[in-house]
């Protein structure tokens, strides 16, 4: 089974989280000092919470598993290069399987935030670079609020 990648923009995350990123940079005006845009006005995020960088490795763009958090939302900015992002809306998997799984080619510069429960995968870098990502959630997920859906098949993306 394959996955056609798109770009992120704010319908492909339908169901699963919103862009942080406005679809337009806006100039500041002749004379001001800075422009300014609410992308999102309420992160949804509970205290505390925590940040950190994640470095993709470059690997075979075949989808295998996928990871959720159930009490937090994540944020994340690509800072460096540029990957692939599979994601699913929350869901509990029927089957082995996740209904309405997406590849999102998300570029440096971009930032996203899931709901809470959306299932996503590690990010496939795309080129010969790594791609490093900031990631904002609640403190101690990592330890604490993580579970693993395992496709019974690798889901290929093309694109």
């Amino acid at each position: 089974m394959e996955i056609r990648v798109e770009n992120l923009v704010e319908r492909t995350l339908r169901g699963i989280g919103h862009m942080l990123t406005p679809r337009a940079w806006t100039r500041p005006e002749k004379g001001a000092e800075h422009s300014y845009v609410d992308t999102l006005p309420d992160l949804q995020l509970d205290m505390p919470c925590s940040a950190g960088v994640v470095e993709c490795a470059r690997r075979p763009k075949s989808l295998r598993r996928m990871e959720r958090h159930l009490r937090t939302r994540e944020a994340l900015v690509c800072l460096e290069g540029q990957a692939i992002v599979c994601m699913a809306p929350p869901q509990e998997a029927a089957e082995g399987l996740l209904t309405g799984v997406i590849a999102a080619k998300v570029r440096s510069g971009q930032a996203y935030i899931m709901d809470k429960g959306a299932w996503h995968s590690i990010p496939f870098p795309i080129g010969k670079r790594a791609a490093r990502f900031l990631v904002i959630f609640r403190s101690g997920t990592g330890k604490n609020d993580l579970e693993y859906h395992n496709f019974p098949q690798s889901l290929l993306l093309r694109g």
